[in-house]
C-alpha cells in the first residue's frame, strides 16, 4: 500500500466504509478485507469515487492463517504496511438480558471473538511494521469498556480486553516506532437504520427482549452523551484518519474517546 502518507491495511465491515473513504481522501491506497465480498465491493466503489484505489480480499478476521496471509500479501504488493484499522463486527453477543441470566457461552462469545480478531490482525500487521520501524495499529472498543450499562451483555468486557491489549501492545512496539491507538465510539444508530450493519440484528434482539420498537431503542442509543445527538460514522472516520496520521505522532497507548461525552474522561 503506497501513498504520499503511507499505506493502509484495513479490515472492515460495512460500518467502516466511512473510514476507508477518509483514508483515501488523505491519499492512502486502501486494502479492504472481510468475509462478505459484496460489502467490500460496495466500499471499494465508494473509495474509487474519490479518485483513489481500494483493493478487496475475502478474509475471516478470526482465522489466524488467513489474516497472516493477507498481511503478507499486502506488504509484498505495496512495499509497506503502515496502518492497520480493525473494525470487524461480530454478531455474537446478546443484549437486553441481565448477566445473571446469560448462559456462559453467550457471555464469553463477544469477549473471545473481539479479543481474538484484534490480537490476530494487530500481530500480523506488527510483524511487518517492526521491520519497517514505523506503523499505526488501531483497534476499536465500546463505551461500556469504561462506563457500565445494565443489560448490555459482555460487550463492555470485550472492549475492556481490547483497550488493555492496546496499552500493552503499545509498550512492546514503542521501541520499533509503532503507535497503538484505540478508538472508542459510542453507539451509532445509522449503522443499524441505514447502513445494514450487524448492529441492527444485535439491537433488534435487545429491543424485542425489552419490549420496545427498534426505532425507540435507536433513539435512546443516539441521545446519549453531552452533545445529546447521534454520533455519525463520518465523525468516527475523521478521528481515525487523524489518529492514523503524523499529526497525532505523539499519541500511543491511549484510547480516543469518540462518545460525544457519553464517557467523560
Amino acid at each position: 500500500m503506497r501513498s504520499p502518507s503511507g499505506g493502509r491495511h484495513t479490515l472492515v465491515d460495512r460500518d467502516a466504509g466511512a473510514v476507508a473513504r477518509a483514508f483515501a481522501r488523505e491519499g492512502a491506497t486502501v486494502f479492504l478485507a472481510g468475509r462478505t465480498p459484496a460489502k467490500l465491493d460496495a466500499v471499494a466503489n465508494q473509495v474509487a469515487s474519490t479518485g483513489r484505489v481500494a483493493q478487496t480480499a475475502q478474509v475471516d478476521g478470526l482465522d489466524e492463517e488467513a489474516v497472516e496471509r493477507h498481511a503478507e500479501a499486502v506488504a509484498e504488493q505495496a512495499g509497506s504496511l503502515d496502518v492497520s484499522f480493525n473494525a470487524v463486527g461480530l454478531n455474537n453477543g446478546e443484549q437486553g438480558i441481565p448477566l445473571v441470566e446469560l448462559p456462559a457461552d453467550d457471555y464469553l462469545a463477544p469477549i473471545t471473538g473481539y479479543a481474538r480478531t484484534h490480537f490476530l490482525t494487530a500481530k500480523a500487521a506488527a510483524r511487518h511494521m517492526m521491520r519497517q520501524g514505523s506503523g499505526v495499529i488501531m483497534p476499536l472498543s465500546v463505551p461500556m469498556a469504561r462506563v457500565p450499562a445494565a443489560s448490555s451483555g459482555s460487550f463492555g468486557m470485550a472492549g475492556a480486553a481490547v483497550e488493555s491489549f492496546t496499552r500493552q501492545l503499545a509498550a512492546e512496539l514503542g521501541p520499533y516506532g509503532i503507535r497503538v491507538v484505540c478508538l472508542r465510539p459510542t453507539g451509532i444508530p445509522e449503522t443499524a437504520a441505514r447502513l445494514g450493519s450487524h448492529t441492527r440484528e444485535v439491537w433488534g434482539r435487545a429491543a424485542d427482549r425489552l419490549g420496545v420498537p427498534l426505532e425507540q431503542l435507536l433513539d435512546t442509543i443516539g441521545s446519549g452523551g453531552l452533545l445529546q445527538r447521534p454520533l455519525t460514522v463520518d465523525e468516527v472516520a475523521n478521528v481515525a484518519a487523524f489518529m492514523a496520521s503524523d499529526r497525532s505522532s505523539g499519541m500511543t497507548a491511549t484510547v480516543a474517546n469518540v462518545t460525544l461525552g457519553g464517557v467523560v474522561d
